[in-house]
């Protein structure tokens, strides 16, 4: 079974919700962890 992986901006990015997924071995990426924050979404 393939594993789900997101990418949360900042505008998408509530910290439970992030919280929440990781403890269900959710692969989340933030856009704080990849130093993205105020990049458009282009």
């Amino acid at each position: 079974m393939s594993k789900i992986s997101l990418y949360m901006d900042e505008d998408s990015t509530a910290r439970s919700l992030v919280l929440t997924l990781k403890s269900r071995e959710v692969n989340v990426i933030t856009a704080l962890e990849v130093n993205r924050l105020g990049y458009g979404d282009e």
